[in-house]
């Protein structure tokens, strides 16, 4: 049995898992089940000391690329946890991100700025931004591919080595600011750890320069504090100085406070935590592949750990 837990679409993942899984049983939690029936447990939050209630779990898999919600100390041991890689999900990021690229490459921010002066000032076009790619795994080597097919230089940096067809690979936090240094925009795909918590802070930022921010990884890894002020200049027209600008779909608190000053800020975009939503039915797709794999004795794809990341 595949017990399914989601708050939203909830008649779309049943249909998605009926779709993908035919021959199983899905219900939906918190509905009646017997606890010994169920196999797999497909959920996001949870209050995890639940897990210890089915004794015959098999596989945790998650609804989310993220894992941070996860409390490694309560999964049963042996089970396995493993994250959601939707491609379908990856390529909206990319998406999501290629317009953002676009919007900093050919100067539509200081169009933006200009339109309430009648502004008719024509901005440079640079078409050979370098994009660095903060966080390169599965979602970030997509990210990179349909951003270069636009004809924009990629170099990318990871906490350990991983293998890139593109430019220039940063590696570790003693490269951090040697790759920043170098990108017009970085696109921030990194997860919530200790590692990742604050990575771009004051000094990271600095180095970052006059670049553009877009963060589609999670809050916790930006300084709020240290991005407003490197946004912050005497005159918000001066590009000679401070952060270009930063697009921002993610958050250390969602929905985003409405006394944010991130709202109202001139060089800041904020999106609702939407560049690359779950489709249920590519997603169950993805997660049935990996619950046959498990039933035919197979290691799953995408496994995580607490040391993961």
């Amino acid at each position: 049995m595949i017990l399914l837990r989601t708050t939203r679409n909830r008649d779309r993942w049943v249909d998605a898992f009926h779709r993908a899984l035919p021959h199983h049983e899905v219900t939906l939690w918190p509905d009646p089940v017997d606890p010994e029936a169920v196999e797999f447990f497909c959920v996001w939050k949870h209050d995890w000391e639940d897990l210890a209630n089915y004794p015959n779990l098999r596989g945790l898999m998650l609804v989310s690329a993220g894992i941070d919600q996860v409390d490694f100390n309560l999964v049963p041991d042996g089970v396995p946890v493993v994250r959601l890689v939707d491609p379908a999900m990856s390529q909206d990021i990319a998406e999501y991100c290629l317009h953002w690229v676009t919007h900093f490459s050919r100067s539509f921010d200081q169009y933006q700025r200009q339109q309430p002066n009648a502004d008719w000032t024509i901005g440079p076009r640079n078409p050979e931004t370098i994009v660095g790619i903060l966080g390169f795994g599965a979602i970030g080597s997509v990210v990179a591919d349909t951003i270069a097919g636009f004809g924009h230089d990629i170099i990318t940096w990871s906490r350990s080595a991983k293998q890139t067809s593109f430019g220039q690979h940063f590696i570790g936090a003693d490269e951090l600011h040697r790759f920043l240094d170098q990108c017009d925009v970085v696109i921030n795909l990194l997860p919530a750890s200790d590692a990742t918590r604050h990575l771009l802070d004051a000094d990271a930022l600095a180095a970052l320069g006059t670049g553009a921010l877009i963060n589609v990884g999670r809050g916790s890894t930006v300084d709020d504090g240290a991005l407003l002020a490197a946004l912050a200049n005497d005159g918000v027209d001066d590009e000679s100085s401070g952060l270009r600008g930063a697009v921002l779909d993610v958050f250390h608190t969602e929905p985003l406070p409405a006394d944010s000053p991130l709202w109202n800020h001139p060089r800041v975009t904020v999106t609702p935590h939407i560049a690359g939503e779950t489709n249920p039915y590519t997603a169950a797709e993805v997660i049935g592949a990996n619950i046959q794999r498990i039933e035919r004795g197979e290691t799953p794809h995408n496994i995580v750990t607490a040391s993961t990341y």
